[in-house]
Parts: C-alpha cells; sequence; structure tokens
C-alpha cells in the first residue's frame, strides 16, 4: 500500500537522520497520547456492540481487512469535518472522529474515512504524524510553555526539519488514502470524501468530474504557486482524489478486492502506478 515505497522511505531517512527527533518525539507523543486517553474517556463517547455499533462494525471489518487490532473508536463533539488517529508504540491506538464528520458523511463514506485512519495504525505512522500536528496545531512556543514539549526540541526543529515532516506527512496521507480505497465498499465513497474534507459537507451526493478535476489540477501543477504547498501537512484535495484515481487501476489494489474489478478495468503494474502517483505527491514537481 505503501506509495511509491521508495519515496516514502526516503522521506522516512530524512526524518530519522535529525538528531534524536524520533526519540524525543516518541517521548513527548507518549505523554500526549495518554492524556487524550484520558480526556476521550472522560468527554467522549467509546463505540462499541452496543454504542454506536454500525461505526464499531466498520472498525472490526477495516481492522480485519488491514490485519491490525481493532482500535477504539470515540465519536467527539466536535461539528467539523475532521477525523484523526492517536498512535505510538506505548499505547493502545485511538480513532477519532468528530460528530459533524460522522453526521455527514454517509455509512459508505465513514468506511473510507475508518479505513484511512487504520492504515495510519498499520503504518506505524503514530509519532511522526502527532509530531507534526503538534507543530502545526498547537505551536511550539505554546507547547514549551505548557511543558509539553523541550527546549531541546525546540533547536531541533527547524524549518527543513518542519518541511521534511510536511513532505511526509503528505506522502503518508496518500498511503493511507490507499488503505481507505481498500476498506471501501465503492471507489466513488473515496472520492466524495476527499470533495467533502476540502469542498464542504454541502457537497453532497453531487457526483465529481474527474477529468474536469484533473485537468484543474494539471493546470495547478505548472504554477509557481504549488510551492505554498510546501508548507501543508495534508495535500490538497485534488492531489489525493488523482492519486486515488491512479491506485485504483492498479493490480495490487486488485489483489486487495478483486470483487471491485470491472469489466474491462485498467490495471497497472505497482510500479508504473507508484510513478505516476509521485507526480501527484512530490509538489517540487511540474506537471
Amino acid at each position: 500500500k505503501s506509495l511509491p515505497r521508495a519515496f516514502i522511505l526516503l522521506l522516512r531517512k530524512k526524518l530519522d537522520s535529525i538528531p534524536h527527533l524520533y526519540s524525543i518525539g516518541k517521548n513527548i507523543c507518549g505523554t500526549v497520547a495518554s492524556r487524550y486517553m484520558h480526556e476521550f474517556n472522560m468527554r467522549n463517547l467509546l463505540v462499541g456492540p452496543e454504542q454506536f455499533p454500525e461505526v464499531y462494525q466498520i472498525g472490526c471489518e477495516c481492522a480485519r481487512r488491514l490485519g491490525i487490532g481493532i482500535p477504539n473508536i470515540y465519536i467527539i463533539d466536535d461539528q467539523s469535518i475532521n477525523a484523526f488517529t492517536i498512535a505510538t508504540d506505548d499505547v493502545e491506538p485511538v480513532i477519532a472522529v468528530h460528530s459533524g464528520l460522522y453526521e455527514r458523511f454517509t455509512l459508505g463514506e465513514l468506511k473510507c474515512v475508518i479505513g484511512h485512519e487504520c492504515g495510519h495504525i498499520h503504518n506505524k505512522h503514530g509519532i511522526y504524524n502527532m509530531l507534526g500536528s503538534l507543530l502545526i496545531q498547537t505551536g511550539l512556543v505554546a507547547g514549551v510553555a505548557t511543558g509539553l514539549v523541550s527546549s531541546q526540541l525546540l533547536s531541533l526543529l527547524t524549518m527543513s526539519s518542519q518541511l521534511a515532516l510536511n513532505a511526509w506527512s503528505r506522502a503518508a496521507e496518500v498511503t493511507c488514502d490507499r488503505a481507505g480505497l481498500i476498506c471501501c465498499d465503492s471507489v466513488e465513497d473515496a472520492y466524495r470524501v476527499n470533495a467533502k474534507f476540502t469542498y464542504g459537507a454541502a457537497f453532497g451526493e453531487q457526483a465529481i468530474n474527474l477529468e474536469a478535476l484533473r485537468s484543474q489540477l494539471e493546470k495547478n501543477m505548472e504554477s509557481i504557486a504549488r510551492f505554498d504547498e510546501l508548507l501543508y501537512d495534508h495535500p490538497v484535495a485534488a492531489r489525493r482524489i488523482a492519486a486515488e484515481m491512479e491506485f485504483a487501476e492498479c493490480e495490487v489494489f486488485y489483489r486487495w478486492r478483486p470483487e471491485l474489478k470491472e469489466p474491462g478495468a485498467v490495471m497497472r503494474p505497482k510500479q508504473e502506478t507508484d510513478e505516476r502517483c509521485r507526480r501527484y505527491v512530490d509538489v517540487s514537481k511540474k506537471g
């Protein structure tokens, strides 16, 4: 499922080469993850066989398909459209689904979202994902002030390391979009998920014109403005959907989900698919 494997391993190697980044990040993220677990149990709803059983069943199906343990899934009171995973080597993994997403997404779309989050667990993305989130969402200064981030980490995490984290995070998101596709009931559900994340839940059931979207993306990829995306920790929706479209024509996808293959479907080798996807993941590349 990795996208493409050589590219994402190169990004991971760059992060691992930053002295003490992983070990310090693991200590910080372990503390934060443990704190989140306590807060979730106090304030939010843990799904189970008797509590939101349809969501629990989706979690079981995705975990079983990807070969991981069943994660704890919480519905949290937040009307924004989002979901995220908290997982480290030492803490039982948690998937948080915002109530705004649960209320506005179909069950088919929700399966893609939970499958995506299970992909982070399967691929052990937790440490760098959470470290990137701390950088982007809370800020290092706030982290130092609250004691969650050490002054040593502050000196390590320069702009170059933040850019490296961002690049790795964007590639990891596309990898996990593949996991979402593998778990989904239809590829159209996966396309709608990324459309709704960016264009809003009001997008509804309207069909996406995929060729028009690809044409729009190609124009953007020729523009120097694409370098703004170096500061993003998630790829823009059009890139993610384009990469999903490529994976939906890959032989690897149909080895996982042979029942989804339609007559005459294109089946490209993994290496060719990875190279085609890389142009969507690597924002430094022109169209």
